[in-house]
């Protein structure tokens, strides 16, 4: 084998292997695609009403900022999932979780952005342990901000619990990109972790700013609510059958998957 002319094909394969992955899950996973792409938009909304008011203050810009900063993330962190690249998506969501917990944090302490602003940090103990008193949003307890929070952590770091076997050699000759099927459960599970960040983020953004937008656009508020309420909806079916069946479904009807790429 040339093994630099068959690199060479492989690097020009791994743009077709994500738009093939891509095509796929997002026909299995229509519904929770459907759900992001909603508050994607919903947020783009937002950020165009708060974009002709000048913030009222450091706090008001930090939120701003910390908003435009989790968008971008897990808007990315979408397409990484929807082409099977769990591993990296994981850091995204973890710094969208972050910074979601520091607009929560700066929503409910507004004189903490200043000295935030002057590049003061603000632990991770603090913002747990002030929000988990406060019973609001993915932080509703303490002891629920500490699991998430080790959760999205073991996933940004590589730890054999999270990271996934490629067989490389056994007996799986190329394993880069988006040419590994990926588990439908881990990618089920990645989706709960997006949904649960934009419903959060949303939350908290609509709520904030709501004397705002009902001013600029009076319409924004029930749209907000539908958008809410269709995640409630298949919130609770990510994670159970759905995968089961999904993973059946999967197995029958892909058996030219992306791996058949290879032998082409």
């Amino acid at each position: 084998m040339n093994f630099a002319e068959e690199a060479n094909k492989e690097h020009d394969n791994l743009k077709e292997y994500s738009k093939t992955r891509f095509s796929e899950l997002a026909e299995i996973f229509s519904e929770e695609n459907k759900a992001a792409v909603n508050y994607e938009r919903l947020l783009c909304r937002a950020t165009l009403m708060l974009g002709h008011v000048k913030p009222k203050d450091a706090a008001d810009q930090s939120i701003r900022d910390l908003l435009a900063d989790v968008f971008d993330f897990l808007y990315i962190s979408r397409q990484l999932i929807l082409q099977g690249n769990l591993s990296a998506a994981f850091p995204l969501l973890r710094r969208a979780f972050e910074s979601s917990a520091l607009i929560h944090y700066f929503i409910l302490k507004p004189l903490k952005a200043d000295s935030w602003g002057k590049d003061k940090q603000i632990s991770n103990e603090e913002i747990r342990k002030f929000l988990g008193s406060n019973r609001m949003g993915l932080t509703a307890t303490e002891d629920a901000y500490k699991k998430a929070y080790a959760d999205y952590s073991g996933g940004s770091h590589p730890n054999r619990k999270y990271l996934p076997y490629r067989y490389l050699g056994e007996p799986n000759e190329f394993v880069l990109g988006s040419i590994v099927k990926p588990e439908l459960l881990v990618v089920g599970t990645n989706f709960s972790k997006l949904i649960g960040l934009w419903f959060w983020l949303a939350a908290m953004i609509s709520l904030h700013y709501v004397k705002l937008f009902d001013i600029a656009d009076p319409t924004y508020g029930r749209d907000y609510m539908k958008v809410a309420e269709f995640v409630q909806k298949i919130a609770n079916e990510v994670l159970k059958n759905k995968c089961i069946k999904w993973s059946e479904q999967y197995d029958a009807r892909h058996q030219n998957d992306v791996n058949a790429m290879v032998n082409s």
